[in-house]
């Protein structure tokens, strides 16, 4: 496209900001990347299959960059994302890591074949795979969905929980003990986390870490 009808086309539907909506060069905005990097990361939270960790608390602009990513197909916002939660929680999850012991596997929560077509992509998979581009391997593709679910909004915690029990499957290589880095775009009662930690176990899994670019900060229920 030459730079007249690049401009012209600018003029009429300009790139806007996934944090904040305002016009910007590229998928997310300096002044909302910058925002990002100042608000408090989620403290870590303990679970029954080992804990879950979050890069940044689900708030603005982090809110809208999560909802680009997952529902209007912006790749950008997931690329930001990815960023972040590289940035911010890789000396947490690096320490997770057994001495001399193999990588953690890297596994994205898995969507429905329906969102995954609406969708074209699984903003989960994007994440997962700038972290293992970090830990020198590849996201595996073995996590599974059995059923479509209900959407979660709204929902309470054992509302979640009860839609998601039996909801997932490992049809991946045999896990025998290794750890997991399960990854997801955000974490509101854990209840989804948890479902798909379940699965991983029965596949072998020993210790699994959450790994979520944003969390609910409030207590899960």
């Amino acid at each position: 496209m030459s730079t007249l009808l690049q401009a012209l086309a600018d003029a009429l539907a300009p790139i806007r900001c996934a944090g904040c909506s305002m016009p910007c060069d590229g998928s997310v905005c300096e002044p909302c990347v910058e925002l990002c990097q100042l608000l408090p990361q989620p403290p870590s939270r303990p679970t029954a299959y080992g804990a879950c960790h979050a890069a940044l608390p689900f708030e603005p602009p982090v809110r809208s960059m999560v909802h680009h990513a997952k529902y209007r197909g912006h790749r950008g916002a997931a690329a930001a994302l990815g960023a972040l939660l590289v940035e911010r929680l890789w000396l947490t999850l690096a320490a997770t890591r057994r001495p001399g012991g193999e990588a953690p596997v890297v596994v994205p929560v898995p969507l429905g074949r329906r969102r995954a077509r609406a969708r074209g992509y699984n903003q989960a998979a994007l994440l997962a795979e700038a972290l293992a581009r970090e830990a020198g391997t590849r996201a595996a593709a073995g996590a599974v969905r059995l059923r479509e679910t209900a959407p979660q909004v709204g929902r309470h915690g054992e509302e979640r929980r009860g839609s998601l029990d039996g909801a997932f499957a490992w049809r991946g290589r045999d896990l025998r003990g290794r750890g997991v880095w399960l990854v997801d775009d955000v974490v509101t009662t854990g209840a989804t986390l948890a479902a798909v930690a379940t699965a991983l176990q029965q596949g072998g899994a020993g210790r699994i870490d959450g790994v979520a670019a944003a969390m609910v900060t409030a207590p899960w229920g």
